[in-house]
């Protein structure tokens, strides 16, 4: 009985706490060293969604990275960092215009701490009637603030056309953004302003540039799984449509008694086959010129394209290329094929 009772309120105990975590507006977390990660939420699709945001506490004061998503949250993070380390924010950055970044910009430049993003983030605050800053980067910037470093980079369009990330050489802390997604993330969420086609090269550019993270902070995912990158430059990769194609390589020989005009009414007919035929890529084809003379009598190259082997194999049997290839016996004297994957 006593047992019962036990687990009894060891279940009520465990149930309340998952509760007043689920119920928290303000989460502060420590990351390494003087570095924290502290985390706000919002509603998005009708759940509840969580952005992360990175503080600095250095003797000068508290550096942020990315402002609240949750508007009633601007005061009370300003409250807690103080009430933690008698510190004071002086300076915020926001690493694109989208609301959980920039939400609490403007709130924070009226307190008179120094809040920054890039002029292009700029612009685009400004055409989507988002918070904006007081001070704005052209370029990738370097800044020290007592001991600490920490640049920021711009690697190109992805999340959104303005996305940066910020890094701290010494402690090898990347802040990803919305540009990089959780480890375990299946998507890239919201595209609606990014830019699906260069998303992967922009990826590859962080992870060329900081190839030996210890911590990437992501926004909406958990952050202390490594692999979020390496996760998200797979994602992007998906997104950009298979540039592979097939080559079928078709090289004739003529029948010495064959007359011009058999040759030309042959060349015609396979030419017209890609307008009949809607699984061939593209076609092209010429005539010998190799001064080598290696070519043992094939003297016609005609080359056509496919994006899977299932479409040239559809083209096979196809009727219209069925009917051309009776054309071919009585002025053929040899025919090779070849077929390859292109490798880039």
């Amino acid at each position: 009985m006593k047992s019962q009772h036990l687990l009894l309120f060891l279940f009520v105990i465990c149930t309340t706490t998952l509760s007043a975590q689920a119920d928290k507006k303000l989460l502060i977390e420590p990351l390494t060293g003087n570095f924290y990660v502290y985390t706000t939420y919002n509603t998005y699709q009708e759940s509840k969604v969580r952005a992360n945001g990175v503080y600095l506490v250095t003797k000068k004061g508290v550096v942020l990275f990315d402002t609240p998503w949750d508007t009633t949250q601007f005061q009370p993070l300003l409250d807690s960092i103080y009430s933690r380390h008698q510190k004071k924010v002086i300076m915020a950055f926001a690493t694109h215009w989208h609301s959980d970044k920039t939400a609490g910009l403007e709130y924070y430049k009226q307190l008179g701490i120094k809040t920054y993003t890039t002029q292009f983030t700029d612009e685009l605050s400004k055409k989507n009637n988002a918070k904006r800053a007081s001070f704005l980067m052209t370029k990738d910037t370097s800044f020290v603030v007592d001991q600490y470093q920490f640049e920021t980079y711009y690697p190109g369009e992805g999340h959104t056309q303005d996305n940066i990330v910020i890094w701290f050489p010494k402690e090898k802390i990347l802040l990803g953004g919305c540009l990089i997604k959780g480890a375990k993330d299946k998507n890239l969420g919201f595209l609606g302003d990014g830019n699906t086609n260069e998303y992967a090269n922009t990826l590859l550019k962080v992870q060329q540039k900081y190839s030996n993270p210890k911590f990437i902070i992501t926004t909406h995912s958990d952050w202390r799984d490594i692999n979020s990158l390496k996760n998200s430059i797979k994602l992007a990769k998906q997104l950009v449509p298979s540039s592979k194609e097939l080559r079928h390589v078709v090289l004739f020989g003529w029948k010495a008694n064959v007359n011009k005009d058999s040759i030309e009414i042959a060349i015609k007919a396979f030419g017209e086959l890609p307008k009949q035929i809607k699984t061939i890529k593209n076609y092209e084809w010429g005539e010998n010129n190799s001064p080598e003379k290696l070519n043992q009598g094939l003297t016609h190259c005609f080359v056509l394209t496919f994006s899977s082997e299932k479409d040239r194999d559809d083209y096979l049997v196809h009727p219209t290329h069925i009917a051309f290839t009776k054309l071919l016996p009585n002025i053929l004297d040899k025919v090779t094929v070849v077929d390859y994957w292109v490798i880039h």
